[in-house]
């Protein structure tokens, strides 16, 4: 079994750490992420080399709908191995430039609600993060903004067979960011791109460390 290490969650926490900016949340009814997770409308999808894996990037940008972008690779490992790596969150605040500080308000298996303190020019705000899990399958996040608006996530884990006859495990990242105001979408892809990519790159580099 895999322990826990510095890079585990970054993946999918590189995400979160673009817009971290300022204000607050007030927990809200369970997260909504079936259109996420679904291909979107007039999607714009393509293969790239990360390392030596295959990663599938696809997005979509549109003032009215906010920006969608997700990732699909697959880790050399059994999926209750990824699923403990990806959904280990104690290492947040050191692998986001900004966070000073993570704390757990509510924690089960099922459902994690974190304060995340944000430090933002000369002062430090905090922000929520709603995490709900059905592992070993399933993890979905939110954040939610006066400032910035809505933030969502859904990560799907499925094992595949692997062409050494053992067993890797498929992850589907999909994100959607709806601005609260007029923003370039061209520049919000451009980070949500490079942090989303960094992460995985920097996951899977953790999975081939493992391996020899």
């Amino acid at each position: 079994m895999m322990r826990p290490c510095a890079h585990q969650s970054s993946w999918l926490w590189a995400s979160l750490g673009a817009w971290l900016l300022a204000g607050g949340l007030s927990a809200a009814a369970a997260i909504d992420t079936d259109a996420i997770g679904k291909p979107w409308p007039k999607q714009r999808a393509h293969e790239l080399e990360v390392g030596r894996h295959q990663v599938r990037w696809r997005q979509k940008a549109s003032r009215r709908e906010g920006v969608f972008a997700g990732v699909r690779f697959t880790a050399p490992y059994p999926r209750q191995a990824v699923w403990q790596l990806s959904s280990d969150y104690s290492s947040v605040g050191t692998m986001t430039p900004g966070v000073a500080a993570v704390r757990f308000v509510e924690r089960s298996p099922t459902r994690q609600v974190i304060d995340i303190d944000v430090h933002v020019l000369w002062k430090t705000v905090t922000l929520t993060f709603e995490v709900e899990q059905e592992p070993p399958e399933v993890l979905r996040f939110r954040l939610r903004n006066e400032l910035l608006g809505e933030f969502r996530g859904v990560s799907i884990y499925e094992e595949v067979p692997q062409s050494d006859g053992g067993v890797g495990t498929r992850v589907e990242l999909s994100t959607w960011l709806k601005p609260a105001r007029p923003l370039p979408l061209g520049l919000l892809l451009l980070v949500e791109r490079m942090t989303l990519l960094q992460g995985v790159k920097r996951f899977l580099e953790t999975c081939d460390q493992r391996l020899r």
